[in-house]
């Protein structure tokens, strides 16, 4: 098969889910002797794979030009291609210029419209994007069982055209722990945060929690602390304890925190398979989760819950009394990871789905 990836900033990764998905499922198809074909954003420049994939460059950047990111990079790729799967629903309302020429399958991401950081308008639109999605797809493909019954629900179009297929993780093998003495922490003496400061990840009350918290443990959050105004606001801590440090893609150094935190605490709560999470328990970490349905699914109810500030610093104060029971939630996080979620098991479901799709509509 010819398949193209479409929607991302491109590879290699270092930006975020999107762009590792896209270079795992290049690297793993290619690998099963497809052809492969990713589009970038300009700037982004690749570099020498250690497999095959072809890079088509846009002449836009996807943060300032979505639309005609996602437009031209539809026009580049679909009369060449098999399967053009998308990622995101930014290109849906050009796919009825582009549908004839190839099978357009859309990876719909998460709940983007009920995400806070977008304005009302903002959430409209994606909204109305997600409605184009639903109807001109030829096959949409959710990253978790929560999120396909959202669109199941919402859009009746979609019955018998969508999919979950999660997303992956893969068991680190290089670590850099010169990042602890960069930070002047030690192993197991802090909790991690990792994620955007944006109003759905919970991050004002993961802090309200560390003002009720009596331990001497700190709390190191990687994330943007300044490109927006609510990250400028809760940045800013009088507790010596918490340390914002801002973004960090360096996956050795992340991977080295995740490692050797005593806890990770993940406040998201919109989206479905989170790749923040999925990374932080292959790293072993013991996870305290917003208790949603989407982190139970990918958890399986085996970590810890809190929907409160409070709940949250119990569970603290209670982990941090139970070794034994921190060891068993590091091996249940890892274990669940191992048997549900590799890239290599997420990359051959994508790779059967495409092959049935496209038997199908050569009947």
């Amino acid at each position: 098969m010819k398949i193209a990836i479409v929607g991302t900033k491109g590879i290699p990764a270092t930006y975020g889910g999107f762009e590792t998905f896209a270079f795992q499922l290049a690297k793993h198809l290619s690998g099963a002797s497809h052809e492969i074909t990713v589009v970038n954003e300009k700037g982004n420049h690749a570099i020498n794979f250690d497999f095959s994939v072809q890079i088509i460059f846009s002449k836009y950047e996807k943060s300032k030009n979505p639309l005609l990111f996602y437009k031209q990079s539809l026009r580049l790729v679909c009369k060449s291609h098999d399967i053009v799967l998308v990622c995101g629903v930014g290109g849906a309302a050009f796919y009825p210029l582009y549908r004839k020429n190839a099978i357009l399958i859309t990876n719909v991401d998460g709940l983007e419209h009920l995400r806070k950081k977008y304005t009302f308008l903002q959430r409209k639109l994606v909204f109305v994007l997600q409605k184009f999605a639903a109807m001109f797809s030829d096959h949409l493909v959710a990253d978790s069982f929560e999120v396909e019954k959202y669109w199941n629900r919402r859009f009746l179009k979609v019955k018998n055209r969508i999919s979950s297929i999660a997303y992956g993780a893969e068991v680190p093998v290089k670590f850099n722990d010169s990042i602890l003495t960069e930070l002047g922490i030690a192993a197991n003496d802090y909790y991690l945060v990792v994620a955007r400061i944006v109003p759905e990840n919970n991050l004002l009350l993961i802090l309200e929690a560390f003002k009720l918290y009596k331990g001497r443990k700190k709390l190191i959050v990687v994330g943007n602390a300044n490109d927006n105004q609510f990250a400028l606001s809760i940045s800013i801590s009088t507790d010596d304890r918490v340390r914002f440090i801002g973004s960090l893609y360096e996956k050795d150094k992340l991977d080295s925190l995740r490692v050797n935190c005593f806890a990770y605490i993940h406040g998201h709560s919109v989206g479905g398979t989170n790749p923040a999470l999925l990374e932080a328990m292959v790293c072993k970490s013991v996870c305290l989760c917003h208790d949603n349905v989407f982190n139970r699914e990918v958890t399986g109810s085996n970590q810890e819950y809190f929907k409160s500030a409070s709940e949250l610093v119990t569970l603290m104060e209670e982990l941090e009394k139970d070794e034994s029971r921190k060891l068993d939630l590091s091996n249940k996080a890892f274990n669940r990871v191992v048997e549900n979620y590799s890239w290599e098991k997420i990359a051959m479901q994508y790779e059967d789905l495409f092959s049935q799709i496209l038997l199908n509509q050569r009947r």
